[in-house]
């Protein structure tokens, strides 16, 4: 059972009993809190790490949860990521379709049956699931999935950590949590000062898209340029699209390019650009410096690319 917790006036309370009588069943046992938090409000939890029922306070409000969810849906490919690092992979989750993109989140998930709610979510789908937890980002859509499933809004967050820990409290993985992040910091720690003395170099890494490449923020690409203290081109610190004759203003000393996830580039960057005059005039292609990363999931918000994304960067970085 998953219960929210609701605080309403009087005259509030007494239209949410009438409307009450023509709701579904979901949507007696999880009903939004009046005077929710922000959306910027972590989940938490009370309790002892593990135990149940313990209270979520998420964006929309206050949820009980009596015991660990066992049929967990996301219509957010992102928190599918989540779980899986948790070793907890959903009931369902959209997106399933494009996991190709992904291989590290397509190897752990071998041989594991997740319903796919479609590139889209599609809300049929969805009830068809019949999870007994939603986990969605998406604030606007709360209404719609909790006449489904009790639903729980998490935030988008570039802070891929502490958005591990706050989708463990939910599921009750919090030990799990701890501990993939502390092999990764102690990882990226014994990294980081074996490549201090790159840092006179340049490091870029970017989408590749067919015609122009995308760089992201320096919190999007964590990993990089502050898990391994590595040194970015000063114009491209806050991201953005570029053309190749952008990159070659740049001309940084390392390049680490992924595929387009959603329209993939037949070839890649190396294929499309081998016979470009621009291109090969590069200090990273000229000096064998170009690495292509076959996850995309490193330049996003998924926790599992930078997971096994930095082992392959200290390779390249250090020559291996």
């Amino acid at each position: 059972m998953i219960r929210s917790r609701i605080t309403l006036p009087f005259w509030a309370a007494a239209l949410f009993i009438l409307l009450l009588t023509g709701c579904s069943p979901a949507e007696k046992t999880a009903s939004p809190e009046a005077g929710s938090p922000s959306s910027g409000t972590a989940a938490q939890t009370t309790g002892e790490k593990e135990a149940f029922p313990r209270t979520i306070q998420h964006a929309k409000g206050s949820l009980v949860i009596d015991k660990k969810p066992e049929k967990v849906a996301t219509p957010y490919i992102v928190y599918l990521d989540y779980l899986t690092v948790l070793g907890e992979p959903p009931h369902a989750s959209q997106g399933m379709d494009m996991i190709g993109s992904f291989p590290n989140l397509k190897k752990r998930l071998e041989g594991k049956q997740v319903m796919d709610l479609g590139r889209e979510t599609s809300m049929e789908k969805l009830l068809a699931a019949s999870p007994d937890l939603i986990i969605s980002e998406d604030e606007n859509k709360f209404t719609e999935y909790n006449k489904i499933a009790p639903t729980v809004i998490i935030p988008h967050s570039e802070d891929w950590k502490s958005q591990l820990r706050i989708i463990a409290k939910v599921i009750g993985a919090e030990e799990k949590a701890e501990s993939v992040i502390a092999d990764y910091e102690k990882k990226a720690a014994e990294y980081k000062e074996k490549l201090a003395s790159k840092r006179g170099e340049t490091v870029l890494a970017a989408m590749f898209s067919g015609k122009e490449f995308t760089s992201f923020n320096r919190s999007r690409m964590q990993v990089f340029y502050e898990d391994l203290g590595l040194t970015p081109v000063e114009a491209f610190k806050q991201g953005g699209n570029f053309n190749l004759e952008g990159l070659a203003e740049a001309d940084p000393d390392y390049l680490f390019v992924v595929n387009n996830y959603v329209q993939p580039v037949a070839g890649g960057v190396l294929a499309s650009m081998k016979d470009n005059p621009i291109w090969n005039r590069l200090k990273a292609v000229k000096n064998n410096r170009v690495f292509v990363l076959d996850d995309s999931s490193v330049i996003g918000p998924m926790p599992l690319g930078k997971i096994v994304a930095i082992d392959e960067i200290m390779k390249a970085m250090s020559g291996q």
